[in-house]
């Protein structure tokens, strides 16, 4: 399967993260892959770190990661893949000294909102919650939130170890 390089104006598919931990100096990162581990997570140009722009504190209420993560707007972090074409897993790692990172084991093909729990980078489970509550939660009211989602509860999703990242 092609990857569509991303073009401005072109659409992409959001993945909107809320990081819970207890512990906020534990940094996480997550990215996108197509179904062929393919990374497909758009890195913007000009970034003094384009590795670490994945790279976020589990616990969020902190500005971001160094000077090249991710700022979170309303504590909500938000990524994005290279088009809204190519359905995605998505891979997380919850600790940044380790080799091991792992998978959410479901193809999405669409937007979505991923919420790290736990008190720290030995205690987390990751759940899913409304793309439009999450929405809501980042652009806050009256600043266009996505209204018309219905409210839906958090969700269980499956995880796998999934392998070493040398």
């Amino acid at each position: 399967m092609g990857i569509t390089p991303f073009v401005p104006g072109t659409e992409a598919y959001e993945v909107l993260i809320l990081p819970l931990f207890g512990n906020n100096y534990d940094i996480c990162s997550l990215w996108m892959e197509d179904l062929n581990q393919h990374f497909i997570t758009l890195i913007p140009n000009g970034l003094n770190d384009p590795n670490g722009y994945i790279n976020f504190y589990c616990g969020g209420h902190m500005p971001q990661n160094g000077d090249s993560g991710v700022v979170p707007k309303n504590d909500v972090i938000t990524l994005q893949t290279l088009d809204s074409t190519t359905p995605y897993r998505i891979n997380f790692r919850a600790r940044q000294d380790t080799y091991y990172y792992y998978t959410i084991d479901k193809d999405y093909t669409s937007d979505t909102c991923i919420v790290f729990l736990g008190s720290d980078h030995n205690s987390w489970e990751v759940e899913e919650l409304g793309y439009g509550e999450c929405k809501f939660l980042r652009d806050g009211p009256g600043q266009n939130a996505d209204t018309s989602v219905s409210k839906s509860a958090v969700t269980n999703v499956a995880i796998k170890r999934v392998g070493k990242n040398d």
